[in-house]
């Protein structure tokens, strides 16, 4: 795999360890506090770069950030603490894609990208858990058109409605429609045959 390298990469790839991953988090870039649902497919890792030094962070807090055209982005190195999952961000990597999956989906190129880059990490690291970031925050992060298990399937090749974007509170509304109209189909052929 081709990676580009951030600032944050360059300058923490030769400082000690004081990371051990044992899960990847994937997160998406999401809205904007202006809008939640807003596009964010153009943010890249440099610009995630200046806004999290912005904030006064050492640097990038992800150690990938993969773009809409699949490229891959290395920022903080795996063996450095990351800055993405309060509480985990010393036994974890974390992976975020641009845009908003809250409105959009993961490009084809990204989810290629992002499967090649997770069983790489996971030839590197005694990785137990795949997890969206939702899973230890209270935000919708990798967005509610990607259900929890959808990064962990996308390894296993395990064709679901989750790889579609649909979350299990709408597959139950679904299952419920599908019985309700099923009732009325019943009724109508009532009707019809009076």
């Amino acid at each position: 795999m081709k990676y580009f390298d951030t600032n944050t990469f360059t300058k923490m790839n030769g400082s000690p360890s004081n990371n051990n991953p044992t899960q990847i988090f994937v997160h998406h870039s999401g809205g904007t506090d202006a809008n939640p649902l807003a596009d964010t497919s153009e943010h890249t890792a440099k610009g995630m770069e200046l806004w999290h030094l912005g904030k006064g962070w050492d640097g990038l807090g992800y150690h990938y950030v993969i773009h809409k055209n699949g490229d891959v982005w290395r920022g903080r190195p795996e063996h450095r603490n990351g800055a993405h999952a309060v509480g985990y961000n010393t036994k974890s990597i974390g992976i975020c894609l641009a845009g908003n999956f809250d409105a959009t989906l993961p490009t084809q190129a990204q989810i290629e990208s992002l499967k090649e880059l997770m069983l790489e990490v996971k030839s590197r690291h005694d990785i137990s858990a795949i997890r969206p970031h939702r899973s230890v925050a209270n935000k919708t992060c990798y967005g509610n058109r990607l259900g929890d298990t959808w990064a962990a399937d996308l390894l296993n090749d395990v064709p679901s409605t989750d790889q579609l974007g649909t979350c299990e509170s709408e597959k139950a509304e679904i299952k419920k429609l599908k019985g309700q109209v099923k009732l009325l189909v019943g009724y109508i052929i009532k009707l019809i045959s009076k």
